[in-house]
């Protein structure tokens, strides 16, 4: 196991929030070993833990931003004024070297992220979901969903994100070859349930036009 998700992990199970390691770590979780370097962790939470996830981390000395758009980034000094405009917010320590935050105007800053691999634990990226009392609803469209206890799973006491579900969102952005790697290497180990699920659930995000689409029926047609 990496060492940095172990420390995560021992810094987050102290909170009273749920959370779910996610992106490519996730991967490397549910498989057993190192897939590949990674650029930083993600950390999948519930919408409705927002403030309490702020509030904890602050108290443990990170600086919280939260994502605006457009590569703009606002400081949370109060928990009580945020633009919640973006579902994610970045949580640094002082001494991380590869995020940048440029300021712009009165608590809002340009905001720059090096694409390197993340040594030591000074970075964590929360991204908020809805979860109902059954299901993880996909943040980017409310009809796709997945029964909580397949869309979160364990090993040991990390909780990590089903890697279908990584892949949903990875599938947002083609352009980044470490996406494109990690659907490569992590389709032919899902299971038959979970391959289809992945296959409607890009149906229904991108209205059946999709390269991703036509692999996995490709996959199913060999099986």
């Amino acid at each position: 196991m990496n060492p940095l998700i172990i420390e995560c992990n021992s810094l987050l199970k102290k909170s009273v929030f749920q959370y779910a390691f996610c992106g490519g770590h996730a991967l490397d979780i549910h498989l057993g070993y190192a897939t590949r370097p990674h650029g930083d962790i993600d950390i999948s939470a519930d919408w409705e833990d927002r403030n309490s996830i702020i509030t904890y981390m602050q108290t443990k000395g990170w600086t919280v931003y939260e994502a605006l758009g457009e590569g703009k980034i606002h400081l949370i000094a109060d928990i009580y004024d945020q633009r919640l405009l973006k579902r994610n917010i970045f949580c640094v320590l002082p001494d991380c070297t590869f995020f940048h935050a440029e300021p712009m105007e009165d608590g809002i800053y340009h905001c720059d992220i090096d694409h390197v691999e993340q040594k030591k634990l000074d970075f964590v990226e929360f991204l908020f979901n809805t979860l109902t009392d059954s299901d993880f609803v996909y943040s980017r469209n409310s009809e796709i969903r997945q029964e909580r206890d397949k869309a979160v799973l364990c090993k040991g006491d990390i909780s990590y994100l089903a890697p279908e579900i990584v892949l949903l969102y990875k599938s947002t952005d083609l352009s980044r070859e470490e996406n494109k790697q990690d659907f490569d290497t992590m389709v032919p180990r899902l299971s038959n349930e979970s391959r289809e699920w992945l296959r409607d659930a890009l149906v229904i995000a991108f209205n059946g036009e999709h390269e991703w689409i036509t692999k996995l029926e490709e996959i199913h047609d060999r099986i």
